[in-house]
């Protein structure tokens, strides 16, 4: 995690914390630890969506994925990049406060609403969503990989995912994988919005097999 994650990070965790103890300087502090990440602004990050764009459309980006996210208050999109093996954060659009729907003002450096695909807007996954290469190693059938692992599983293996709620059912029962819960969203929403599982193919999984089919992703598989 750079300084400008952390910084970003640590005033979202301030939002909420004011808003437990309704703090008004905690808000300032906040805002002034979200404004202080902008002025650390990477190359895929703009105060200007017409540059954001130029940057977006460059004819060698590397694979992007985008995923929704939210806290208690605000919601909003992150985009990742695949560079050096794996996905790095390269920017986030403006957050978006639940109940107001009104936009956060301070800070600036977002990305355009319009980069985000309308697949992803609209909350579910395409099969079209660009994604790195498999190397051979990782074409193997059944193999937990560290840099899967270093992705958090997004996307998994094409091997699990190609998989039906059937064939999923007997082989997580071989496997032995640390939990990974979700917040704010069911497991088969995640599952399909963000780790690229096919909605077909895991229809019919109880709760329990989608939790484990989800933290296996997160392990490597």
């Amino acid at each position: 995690m750079n300084r400008r994650q952390f910084a970003f990070w640590i005033g979202f965790g301030l939002f909420n914390l004011s808003e437990k103890l309704r703090a008004n300087c905690l808000d300032e502090l906040a805002a002034a630890a979200m404004r202080a990440t902008e002025s650390k602004a990477s190359e895929f990050t703009s105060t200007d969506a017409e540059t954001a764009e130029s940057i977006h459309t460059l004819p060698h980006q590397p694979a992007t994925h985008w995923a929704s996210a939210e806290n208690r208050t605000w919601r909003w999109f992150e985009r990742e990049n695949f560079v050096d093996g794996k996905w790095q954060l390269t920017g986030l659009t403006t957050p978006i406060h639940k109940q107001t729907g009104e936009r956060y003002t301070g800070a600036t450096g977002y990305l355009s609403d319009d980069l985000v695909p309308d697949e992803i807007r609209n909350g579910y996954a395409s099969d079209d969503t660009p994604e790195p290469p498999e190397t051979p190693e990782e074409q193997a059938p059944g193999v937990a990989l560290s840099s899967r692992r270093a992705r958090h599983g997004r996307p998994p293996s094409k091997w699990l995912r190609s998989l039906n709620a059937s064939e999923l059912r007997v082989w997580l029962k071989t496997i032995d994988v640390p939990e990974a819960g979700v917040e704010g969203m069911t497991f088969w929403e995640h599952l399909t919005r963000d780790h690229s599982f096919s909605p077909a193919k895991i229809a019919g999984l109880t709760e329990d097999e989608q939790a484990k089919l989800h933290a296996a992703a997160h392990f490597g598989y």
